[in-house]
């Protein structure tokens, strides 16, 4: 009984083939805004510059991160609110000890 079945496959018409899409500018601008965005957010999570000192009034350790490029300050820990209340505190018990 003979084969029926064909010896090889059948082609696939150009239009049903898959052809490796290129980017349109719609892709493209996606592409870009999105490494833009990831290189945002990596600047933003590696500061520049951190530095540590004793405040000598409140007996608190402050904490900087600076931007080098323009050294502006980024964050202050603790602000200075924070401070203003803890050198208010350090100044009560240095008067309560000195009676």
């Amino acid at each position: 009984m003979a084969s029926i079945a064909p010896s090889q496959p059948a082609p696939t018409p150009p239009s049903l083939q898959k052809a490796t899409p290129e980017p349109g500018p719609a892709a493209e601008a996606a592409n870009r805004r999105i490494a833009d965005h990831a290189a945002a957010q990596r600047s933003e999570l590696v500061p520049d510059k951190v530095a540590v000192a004793l405040d000598q009034e409140s007996q608190r350790f402050i904490s900087t991160v600076t931007d080098t490029s323009t050294a502006e300050m980024l964050r202050k820990y603790p602000s200075e609110s924070q401070l203003a209340y803890s050198r208010a505190v350090m100044a009560y018990l240095r008067a309560q000890i000195g009676k």
